[in-house]
């Protein structure tokens, strides 16, 4: 079972899901925003850059921009967030708070679990004015009651070789044909060697890093309204089918979801 919607708010989108997963396990990827995520029933196990960590029913779990995560054979049911960095940092600020934003991953408090169901509740109704406002006040609850003063996320200790492999991933993840070579060869390293040195220190191979980004960039336009197919064309897959294979491997259901709801 999913449900989603969207709703804009100031130009960034808000992306609402409802879903019940029975025995999935989901690859190690990350995010560009932030995934806030309640548990409504069973448990949720997973990884945060490698710390095994479970959400039972009645907790909400957080992920940041851009940290790798991993689900473990689980079967639970949950409401997650799909919130842009930059409408959390915006809020953030209007509470005198200077990014970067980090909050605890695993969190039991019974005022946001209403709050995250009420925003739910509201969404179904297609309230979008007061599905802004209530996203905006359970952002500066979360701020005031969750946020970690001391804590920095660690940042990855890239070689310059593998940064600039990193960065060419980026900047050509939108052609279908990128080639595993080529990508060796700003590292300035032998291709199998390149393989092994990025898992390492990225722990997931060149591909597995693509296919995230990918997918991450057909969610994002699957949210403003565009077609599958051309979702699947300007991120860089062959055609709507393959996108459709790597979208419910990352996600658990298929994108056509989320487009139904975004017409």
């Amino acid at each position: 079972m999913l449900d989603s919607n969207r709703t804009r708010d100031q130009g960034a989108t808000l992306l609402l899901t409802q879903s019940h997963f029975h025995t999935k396990s989901y690859p190690r990827h990350a995010h560009d925003g932030y995934s806030i995520s309640l548990v409504q029933e069973g448990v949720h196990h997973f990884l945060i850059e490698g710390e095994r960590m479970e959400a039972a029913a009645g907790s909400v779990r957080i992920i940041h921009p851009s940290e790798a995560h991993e689900t473990e054979q689980s079967t639970w049911k949950h409401i997650n967030l799909s919130l842009e960095t930059d409408t959390v940092e915006r809020i953030a600020r209007t509470v005198g708070i200077e990014p970067p934003v980090i909050f605890a991953p695993l969190i039991c408090d019974a005022t946001l679990t209403e709050r995250i169901e009420q925003l739910y509740a509201q969404h179904t109704r297609a309230d979008k004015q007061q599905v802004t406002l209530s996203t905006e006040t359970l952002l500066t609850y979360l701020l005031e009651k969750h946020r970690l003063d001391t804590v920095v996320l660690p940042k990855l200790a890239l070689s310059p070789h593998i940064d600039h492999a990193r960065s060419y991933i980026h900047a050509h993840a939108h052609e279908a044909d990128i080639d595993l070579e080529e990508v060796a060869k700003q590292a300035q390293m032998s291709k199998y060697h390149f393989l092994r040195i990025f898992k390492q220190t990225l722990g997931r191979t060149p591909h597995q890093y693509l296919q995230n980004i990918r997918i991450d960039c057909v969610r994002k336009m699957i949210a403003q309204g565009t077609t599958l197919s051309e979702a699947a064309h300007a991120c860089g897959f062959y055609d709507q089918s393959h996108m459709i294979q790597i979208y419910k491997k990352f996600y658990g259901h298929t994108p056509g979801v989320l487009r139904k709801k975004a017409q």
